[in-house]
């Protein structure tokens, strides 16, 4: 006799929610944060004293004292970033979203010499990262709240610079969460005219579902038009995330 589809369903679906119980039991709540504009934000704190930064239940970012955050995409982004800079006087870069501060103390951590000028939109993101997430500890920096599509619209919204990194993390707080707005050419192509010449590009991009894999293949393919070298990273996250980080360097010229 073969199984019904709820004797195969229930049973995993009841796994499901136990482990998911059992992950919540392992986190205890320090704060909660409502913002307009992404919903419900909570920072948490696991038995082993990583702090996490949510909204609406999604995990936007981490505290970076632990060493599992070496496998995160949090790291590869900051680890790409440093390496690009690592042979560049007075490096600047462009840091679009915030999260929970971790890809700004990471290249911190490897490269303090490194400017970063950090966009987000939202002031809780902001004052639960100076709360909890060392914010106003983190060196050589300048952070702007506003709108990134918006200020890509105007020349002089960076004070007239041009950066040698820009990294791409813009958060939502709503399903898929990474903005995909900021991941389309119209866009990178007001983008483009903030980053010097030899500059590198990256982005971040969910990589849970085969279809959205297969978008982070074309954004490649669309930013080889634009720029001499490419490249994808596939990143599996012990905690159950899966992103795609892709870059772009050294724009092509047109001319």
């Amino acid at each position: 006799m073969q199984p019904n589809f709820f004797q195969i369903t229930l049973p995993l679906a009841l796994v499901f929610i136990l482990l998911f119980v059992l992950w919540r039991i392992g986190l205890r709540k320090i704060k909660t944060y409502y913002s307009p504009i992404l919903g419900k934000i909570e920072v948490l704190k696991k038995y082993n004293g990583e702090k996490i930064l949510t909204t609406n239940s999604y995990i936007q970012g981490i505290s970076t004292e632990k060493n599992n955050v070496r496998q995160s995409y949090w790291f590869c982004v900051a680890e790409q970033t440093a390496l690009f800079c690592q042979n560049i006087k007075n490096p600047q870069i462009l840091m679009l979203g915030l999260g929970a501060n971790t890809i700004p103390n990471i290249i911190n951590k490897m490269n303090p010499k490194i400017h970063q000028t950090i966009v987000d939109i939202d002031e809780f993101i902001i004052q639960a990262c100076r709360e909890f997430f060392g914010l106003d500890k983190l060196p050589n920096h300048k952070l702007i709240q506003g709108d990134v599509f918006k200020l890509v619209e105007k020349k002089n919204s960076f004070d007239g610079k041009k950066f040698d990194t820009i990294i791409v993390d813009v958060f939502i707080g709503s399903p898929p969460y990474v903005s995909i707005e900021s991941n389309q050419p119209n866009f990178i192509e007001k983008l483009l005219p903030f980053l010097k010449k030899d500059g590198m590009i990256i982005f971040n991009r969910p990589g849970h579902r085969e279809e959205v894999r297969k978008e982070s293949v074309e954004l490649k393919k669309y930013l080889s038009s634009h720029f001499k070298k490419t490249a994808l990273f596939d990143i599996k996250d012990p905690r159950g995330f899966r992103n795609s980080i892709i870059t772009g360097q050294i724009k092509r010229s047109f001319s």
